[in-house]
């Protein structure tokens, strides 16, 4: 008893590591087939027309599957009820034949086997063969309830034998399934068994005909959805194989190339407009560096030029001469200025633009800050009447060197353009739930078609303006930057020889 319980244990034992082994293989193949499948596709490049094509001709394919699998199951129901009703008849015909008789009526019954293509038998009470349509009597069974292969119907079920079944039965005739009815009948009063047996052979070669004919249905349709899909797929990415080649076109030197979307109403076209409209964004920011880099060089050259002229003048001749020593000295020290003062804004304006310029917000009152300008502004410009009517006592959230430093290239620009005696006026109050300033002034004016530009970098308006006058047109253009970080806006309004306002509106809360 215990080597049988060893032996058990032991088998048990083997068949747990071969399960083991077993998962491991199989784990293993799937990462190997997940890893191929991955190499792949990474290998293969498909066309969106092969997947476009690919995708529908899988989803017709797998619908036609699902409507032949229908189609057949309906077809095996129909045939199946056909063959079931046709036995019944069958049944129907014999047991009424031999109820209405003395004896069996081997002829009529010998005649609608060979008309409905059935084999008949008849058992007795005690299931012995007394009659048979098969050539081999003797060997005949008679199928009881208690068959476990198959489907037979005896008193209201049915037998499906396989071709195996009916070789043990004694019937070599049939080579593939049967279906066999068994039901009771009446013979000279007694108890006897009707047993009809259907070859399927006609059903399953009507079926297997069935089959073929569908899946070449299949097939031909199959290859005429791949042709005309694909087709169709390369007519609909036509426009992005289109797009691709113009895109692959544009170079530094063809920004201006757009792409083509005459004829278009579908997604392509809001693709292709958007792509249009982000080459203008980019044309537009690269002649906006150029012209950057171009003014910038240009403001540059100048103070260099004439650092190098008294730099030169001073190593021939010039440091022996005091007047020309002291000019020299002077020149280089201005120039030295401007170009530090137009390094420093080049500076400012590119860490705002990289979103690196240092904000250091918190509240201020902004009437002190109003009055603090007045008061520098009188002390440094004698040739001009600065006026502050308005300056409410109102609270920000602000950086106020920043806006300070904004507010005072406004009223610089009004004092290099008001003519002498002209006046500078500078307002702040509280207006529909905004900080209203204002900026106004007697001078010049801007002409109308120099408005639209006056915050662009480098730009001037008075192209004409002399030394005194100048400076490098970066100035509005770090005053616009200051302005918008803090969440406001400008306004301005000019008209020539009468003289300019510019009106900045804050929020009142403007606290990130």
């Amino acid at each position: 008893m215990k080597d049988k319980n060893n032996n058990s244990i032991g088998i048990i034992r083997y068949l747990k590591l071969i399960i083991r082994i077993s998962i491991v293989f199989l784990k293993t193949c799937f990462k190997l087939i997940d890893k191929l499948k991955k190499h792949i596709i990474k290998r293969f490049r498909f066309s969106i027309t092969f997947k476009i094509t690919a995708v529908y001709t899988s989803i017709f394919i797998i619908t036609f599957v699902l409507l032949n699998l229908i189609i057949l199951a309906g077809f095996t129901i129909y045939n199946g009820k056909t063959v079931e009703d046709n036995m019944q008849k069958d049944y129907q015909i014999v047991s009424y034949n031999i109820e209405k008789s003395d004896e069996i009526s081997q002829q009529n019954i010998k005649k609608l086997s060979e008309i409905e293509n059935v084999d008949i038998s008849i058992f007795d009470q005690n299931y012995k063969n007394v009659y048979s349509t098969k050539e081999n009597k003797s060997k005949e069974k008679f199928y009881e309830e208690n068959v476990t292969s198959g489907i037979i119907r005896l008193n209201g079920k049915y037998l499906i034998l396989s071709h195996n079944e009916i070789k043990q039965s004694g019937n070599g005739s049939a080579s593939i399934h049967s279906i066999i009815l068994t039901d009771a009948a009446k013979l000279n009063g007694k108890k006897v068994y009707v047993q009809i047996e259907h070859n399927l052979f006609q059903e399953l070669i009507s079926i297997l005909a069935l089959l073929v004919i569908l899946i070449l249905i299949d097939l031909i349709f199959t290859i005429i959805i791949i042709r005309v899909g694909s087709k169709a797929s390369r007519k609909m990415v036509k426009p992005v194989e289109k797009m691709t080649s113009t895109a692959k076109n544009i170079n530094i030197n063809a920004l201006d190339t757009r792409l083509d979307i005459s004829g278009a109403q579908d997604e392509l076209k809001e693709l292709a407009e958007t792509f249009n409209d982000m080459l203008d964004r980019i044309e537009k920011a690269y002649k906006q560096q150029n012209q950057f880099v171009s003014d910038a060089s240009h403001e540059l050259r100048t103070p260099i030029s004439v650092i190098q002229g008294y730099a030169g003048l001073l190593s021939r001749w010039g440091k022996n001469d005091k007047e020309v020593l002291d000019e020299s000295v002077e020149a280089i020290k201005t120039e030295a200025e401007s170009m530090k003062d137009l390094i420093e804004k080049l500076l400012f304006l590119a860490r705002g633009d990289n979103n690196r310029q240092t904000i250091e917000k918190h509240s201020i009152q902004l009437n002190n800050l109003i009055n603090e300008i007045v008061r520098e502004t009188r002390l440094i410009d004698k040739d001009h009447e600065i006026i502050n009517i308005k300056n409410e006592s109102i609270r920000i959230y602000a950086d106020g060197k920043l806006l300070k430093e904004a507010l005072r290239i406004f009223i610089d620009n009004s004092i290099k353009y008001t003519p002498l005696d002209g006046k500078i006026t500078i307002n702040s109050f509280l207006e529909k739930g905004g900080v209203v300033i204002t900026i106004e002034d007697t001078g010049n004016g801007i002409m109308q078609e120099d408005l639209p530009n006056i915050f662009n970098r480098f730009y001037r308006a008075d192209k004409s303006r002399t030394k005194k006058t100048g400076g490098n047109g970066l100035g509005l253009s770090i005053a616009k930057w200051i302005i918008l970080i803090h969440k406001g806006s400008i306004n301005v309004k000019s008209k020539v020889d009468y003289g300019t306002t510019i009106t900045v509106i804050l929020p009142i809360d403007v606290q990130d």
